[in-house]
């Protein structure tokens, strides 16, 4: 459809057939009576061409951009015709500046959509200025009578309505620019296709045409981003943008701008078309696959056309799923994804039981001294011992290679035990999975079991040497401190099974269960990348959540993981008092032997160091309790299944009081606090006692 070219075949006709009369009509008469005007009708038509063309003419120059000046000779109803007439003239001459703005590409496609607009117009007032110019060759054989008048072939009226579709195009031209002032890329491209819904079939036709010149670059960029993965838009006019760290690959390397999506595409699509550049970037730039993605790109690759979104949707779901497969098959089989996740889980998850249990049995001795002490390559040597006295030793290469040990930032007073930690450094490409977030979280709850694994290897050795004590050392001082070994064993064999029931919650219900959940997830056939990282964060999360480590703010006294970190402290200083105590019977076994053999009158049992030692596992054996009970307390009323049964594993035969929610919070603050001053007051005497018993037993 031309929408520049209206029908002037009749106007022709009808010129002809009026010069060949030469007859006085009704309206010569009324010509011969009326007064010329000024200027004449003949010299605005021949002024006409020029001010529609934007430029400055005798009779209707342009006082500005936007203005034309008209002349005040002339009567009301001309003044009116040439208001419509000058219209097309200046929306054509405001079109001229706009097109030679700068912008970006998608906007030098719409300038040049609109140039093209602006040519047809051009063509339209050439033949319009051909028809006045006949118009004029004819007035001169008029009689005088009818000197300035036309002659019935070209008048102002006729050209308003040769130049009633083109001003229509000029203003639907001149409101899309208008609405797209200040916007770029995909931001142009919807406003002009919101037109293409338009009621009035012509708008729609036209927005239809113009946006198959417009939307050419947009889809340029489209086709660069799937199949090579990159883009060159230095206006930042498509949605994909590239930030200039070269030090990140995936998550924050680009950005999905929403404000540059085009409404003609589906969130799905555009989604897909982000994931496979993605893809295509990092097989490229992380993996090495170069040649991969240059033959991928050369053999798929497409040309899309606005308004055929069916077979770009189809072109872009192939491309989608070979991309995204291949990447994945590449992370699993040539960089081992799933061996190192299952090693994370091995060693940072203690997964792996008898390698947990050689490791600690060996390091035990070692992580007692002051930590500054220790060195990294003794750690290390012992790991690699470890290593090989386990089945640890058939694991893949790579996932030993990237175990590791080493020791936090040390402080004042800490022993071994508190800074020791294992590292598994991953390499590119999978640090983009175990990324620094995930490699936190995972030395976090290494730190965690550790931590209950420590307690429960010193709470069993404690176990170990008052039972095996039992048959030879405590038996010859049964009369003075057997009320307190029950006492003692009673309440080790109490904490050992809460620590056994804790590993096991953790261990088999929370990541256990957790990892099954990833391996599921991880067995999907639409896995992607973006997918398999939040999966893996999820499975972190999980973990931490379900494991008491994210329940409360850090240093929040009612949080879960600040409760258990009491209730382990109150188990080593016990196990320190369990200690003292032994030494204590070890002693008074000693004097006995030697009253019996070499002198009589040795020295008795310090009865107030025995004092204070059963006065200290009463109260460890107190304050277990009541810690345990608040615990208990908390864990009645959380959200979790898991959580609340753990309760109940803990509680099995209702042996500890659970309180009921509503109480005092100030009064339980001040509880606890007073608790854990307690205890520490407690651990310190049991140190001090401990090492005073181990420094007289080294005399001895």
């Amino acid at each position: 459809m031309n929408f520049w070219a209206p029908d002037m075949n009749d106007d022709e006709h009808l010129s002809t057939i009026v010069s060949k009369i030469s007859l006085k009509t009704k309206a010569d008469v009324l010509a011969a009576s009326k007064a010329p005007t000024d200027p004449s009708e003949i010299s605005l038509l021949q002024d006409l061409p020029y001010t529609l063309q934007g430029l400055n003419s005798t009779r209707l120059p342009f006082s500005d951009s936007t203005t034309v000046s008209l002349p005040g000779t002339l009567p009301l109803p001309t003044i009116s015709i040439l208001h419509t007439l000058v219209e097309p003239a200046i929306l054509h001459k405001s079109l001229r500046a706009f097109i030679e703005s700068p912008s970006g590409l998608i906007g030098q496609a719409f300038r040049r959509a609109i140039e093209t607009e602006l040519r047809g117009f051009l063509a339209l007032v050439i033949r319009i200025d051909e028809e006045i110019r006949k118009e004029v060759e004819a007035e001169k054989e008029q009689p005088e009578f009818k000197q300035g008048w036309s002659v019935g072939g070209v008048t102002l009226r006729k050209c308003i309505f040769w130049l009633r579709e083109p001003t229509m195009i000029l203003r639907l031209i001149s409101d899309m620019v208008e609405r797209s002032k200040d916007k770029n890329g995909g931001q142009i491209l919807n406003v002009l296709h919101s037109y293409t819904t338009h009621g009035d079939p012509f708008v729609s036709s036209f927005a239809n045409r113009l946006m198959k010149s417009v939307s050419r670059p947009f889809y340029e960029f489209v086709q660069q981003w799937i199949y090579t993965g990159d883009v060159r838009d230095p206006y930042k006019e498509f949605f994909v943008r590239k930030r200039e760290e070269k030090n990140v690959m995936w998550d924050e390397r680009y950005i999905l701008d929403e404000s540059q999506v085009p409404a003609f595409m589906s969130p799905v699509i555009v989604e897909r078309i982000f994931q496979t550049g993605k893809s295509l970037d990092f097989i490229r730039s992380a993996c090495g696959e170069g040649e991969w993605v240059d033959k991928y790109g050369t053999e798929h690759f497409c040309i899309f056309v606005y308004g055929e979104s069916r077979g770009m949707d189809q072109a872009v779901s192939v491309a989608y799923n070979k991309t995204v497969t291949y990447l994945m098959e590449i992370l699993t089989n040539k960089f081992k994804l799933r061996d190192h996740i299952q090693a994370l889980k091995n060693y940072l998850l203690l997964g792996q039981g008898d390698f947990v249990a050689m490791l600690m049995e060996l390091l035990a001795p070692s992580l007692e001294r002051p930590a500054n002490t220790l060195y990294r390559h003794n750690l290390t040597a012992t790991l690699e011992t470890a290593i090989r006295g386990s089945n640890a030793q058939y694991s893949i290469p790579e996932a030993l290679k990237n175990l590791d040990a080493r020791m936090l930032e040390l402080s004042h007073g800490e022993i071994g035990w508190d800074v020791f930690t294992l590292e598994y450094k991953v390499e590119a490409p999978l640090d983009v999975i175990v990324n620094p977030y995930a490699t936190r979280q995972y030395l976090k709850i290494f730190n965690f079991l550790w931590r209950l694994k420590r307690v429960g290897y010193v709470l069993n050795v404690a176990w170990r040497r008052s039972i095996t004590g039992e048959r030879g050392v405590l038996s010859g001082v049964k009369d003075i401190v057997e009320p307190d070994w029950k006492t003692a064993r009673a309440c080790c064999s109490e904490m050992i099974h809460f620590i056994c029931q804790l590993e096991y919650y953790i261990l088999y219900e929370v990541i256990e269960s957790s990892w099954s959940e990833l391996q599921n997830e991880m067995s999907k056939p639409d896995l992607t990348l973006d997918k398999l990282i939040e999966v893996h964060s999820r499975y972190l999360g999980s973990i931490t959540h379900k494991g008491l480590l994210g329940s409360g703010r850090h240093g929040n006294e009612d949080s879960l993981i600040h409760q258990l970190h009491e209730i382990l402290k109150i188990m080593l200083s016990f196990a320190n008092t369990m200690d003292s105590l032994y030494d204590l019977s070890l002693e008074e076994y000693t004097r006995r032997q030697t009253t019996n053999t070499l002198m009589e009158d040795t020295v008795a049992i310090n009865p107030e160091l025995h004092k204070s030692i059963s006065s200290r596992i009463k109260d460890h054996k107190n304050i277990f309790r009541q810690l345990v009970e608040r615990l208990l307390s908390e864990l009645a009323y959380q959200s979790d299944t898991e959580m609340r049964f753990l309760g109940v594993r803990l509680n099995f035969n209702e042996y500890y009081t659970i309180n009921k929610r509503k109480r005092d919070r100030g009064s339980r603050t001040h509880t606890t606090t007073a608790i854990s001053d307690t205890a520490g007051h407690t651990s310190m005497n049991s140190s001090k006692e401990a090492n005073s018993s181990n420094e007289k037993n080294e005399k001895k």
